[in-house]
């Protein structure tokens, strides 16, 4: 009977590690860090818990692995039973020390452990690093939040998702003015062929998600950033301050294209938002064409303490 209560028990931890790969929970330990935190998905399952995050340090001599997660850093002791591996074969924590710091790529990680803080497993892989590309937007498809790009190697579709930064001439904006800009550009007489020249950072996995879309300012016009610091919708006027200090009222049409919080508006949605409380800001960006007439303004408005 104690052989086989014995069997049992080893048997039952197996099935306790193995469910662990498939859920993850938020540990209990944890220590200060600097990094940026990785996505991460936590869940509980009886004795054994599973946290995935972005692997941090690596510290040998104390034998202990930090895992950025959204809850902050988390530290975990690595015993001679911790069962390693890097990219699916088993190595040592010296072995995953020297990679990490060798080739410079980042790791996400999976650590599984027991209710008295035992790490079973620590899994660890290679995030495959970002990639860029040269071209010309030439659509962009709102709906389904991606651009088309004309390439050396033929048309490349990205996704761009709200964590993309969308950039013009190094200026943050939105994906409905990068369409806007777009669309004006190929009715001025430009036609479709046209398009944004840009560079794009994108991720190397399946998803082929845009992570930088840097835009150069579209020929023709004039940027300019600073704040929104009257609307008077009555008289279809904006006054802006620049970030260099001047004092600029334009007049707004319909032709002007009017975005608050990256979705199209009203300019009596600016000049409400405006109006809505004083410590309310109101940051812009804003072409203006060879006249210096206001063709478009992408405003958003933040709430400040």
């Amino acid at each position: 009977m104690k052989r086989f209560a014995r069997v049992m028990g080893i048997f039952l931890l197996a099935l306790a590690v193995l469910a662990a790969s498939c859920t993850q929970a938020p540990p209990a330990a944890t220590t200060p860090a600097a990094t940026t935190p990785a996505a991460t998905t936590e869940t509980h399952e009886g004795a054994v818990t599973a946290t995935e995050g972005a692997l941090g340090e690596v510290n040998v001599p104390e034998s202990t692995v930090t895992v950025e997660t959204p809850q902050g850093p988390q530290t975990f002791p690595i015993t001679p039973n911790t069962a390693l591996t890097l990219d699916g074969e088993a190595c040592t924590l010296d072995q995953l020390d020297a990679a990490q710091a060798s080739s410079g790529d980042n790791f996400n990680c999976i650590v599984t452990y027991d209710a008295q803080g035992d790490v079973l497993s620590l899994n660890v892989s290679r995030v495959p690093p970002p990639a860029s590309v040269t071209g010309t937007i030439s659509d962009v498809n709102i709906k389904d939040s991606t651009i088309t790009v004309k390439t050396a190697s033929g048309d490349q579709v990205y996704d761009v998702d709200p964590d993309t930064g969308l950039l013009i001439g190094g200026v943050a904006c939105s994906l409905e003015l990068v369409n806007a800009l777009l669309e004006a550009q190929q009715s001025s007489g430009g036609g479709a062929g046209i398009g944004l020249p840009c560079t794009v950072i994108y991720s190397t996995d399946d998803k082929g998600t845009a992570l930088y879309v840097d835009i150069a300012t579209p020929p023709g016009l004039t940027q300019g950033t600073g704040t929104v610091t009257e609307v008077d919708a009555a008289k279809s006027t904006a006054t802006i301050t620049t970030d260099t200090g001047k004092v600029l009222t334009f007049e707004v049409d319909a032709n002007t294209g009017k975005f608050l919080n990256n979705a199209v508006c009203s300019l009596e949605d600016i000049e409400a938002a405006i109006d809505r409380q004083d410590s309310l800001s109101c940051d812009i960006v804003y072409f203006t064409d060879k006249d210096g007439n206001l063709v478009y303004i992408d405003t958003t408005a933040t709430a400040t303490p």
